[in-house]
């Protein structure tokens, strides 16, 4: 529960249980995701609705610098695409879509460095696989997940969806604080009040999709405005 100084009022988010119970709609055990694995994805996708109710009462509530109502929005943009990627990857899970792969890397030898025709020393590394039966999950990016998601129509969601999730993913991209040519690429400049308002319609579309049949009134209502 939280109060902010000086008040007698308290504020609380959408509590972990109900946020749980929405997401038991959707993610359920499967022959290859347990249980307990489940339970896991859940609570962790829970626990940051949590964290993005919260940024956005703080947006609301507190008088911020400019520069820390923006590192708010960045913050808002990048867990909400954790939790995208979070739902997709049990959703390519359930249908039977995540990417599969028969190698399985088993050693990585290190190559003798050499001088070649250039005159520029060069080096060889090797991977060595082995054919594996049944085949196992390949790692997947987000943008891989995201595109599979859209090719498949997994989530039945409209194309207005699927339009908006190339910038989120550049946007997310924003985590990796090196990754600029100058100072015209600071997150200062690159990241928008549009951009989180974005960020709240996608995910309300997704959290409310037909993918969660039930929606609880109030739920998501901090991603409506």
């Amino acid at each position: 529960m939280l109060t902010l100084s000086g008040s007698q009022t308290t504020w609380y988010p959408v509590s972990v249980s109900d946020l749980e119970a929405h997401l038991k709609q959707l993610i359920q055990p499967l022959s290859d995701y347990k249980a307990k694995q489940c339970r896991g994805l859940q609570k962790n996708i829970a626990y940051s609705l949590q964290h993005l109710e919260f940024i956005a009462r703080a947006r609301t509530d507190i008088n911020m610098s400019a520069v820390i109502s923006n590192q708010n929005a960045k913050m808002f943009i990048i867990i909400t695409c954790s939790v995208m990627e979070a739902i997709f990857f049990y959703l390519l899970r359930k249908s039977g879509k995540a990417a599969k792969t028969p190698w399985q890397s088993v050693k990585k030898v290190t190559g003798q460095s050499f001088k070649d025709n250039d005159e520029k020393i060069k080096r060889i590394d090797c991977e060595i696989f082995e054919n594996v039966n049944p085949e196992i999950y390949d790692e997947m990016t987000f943008d891989a997940m995201c595109k599979r998601v859209e090719g498949k129509d997994l989530a039945s969601l409209t194309n207005d969806f699927y339009k908006k999730l190339p910038h989120l993913r550049t946007l997310r991209n924003r985590v990796h604080l090196h990754i600029l040519k100058d100072d015209t690429e600071t997150d200062y400049i690159s990241i928008s009040e549009s951009d989180y308002s974005l960020a709240k319609k996608t995910l309300y579309l997704l959290l409310t999709s037909s993918l969660f049949p039930v929606t609880k009134e109030g739920l998501f209502s901090y991603l409506k405005g």
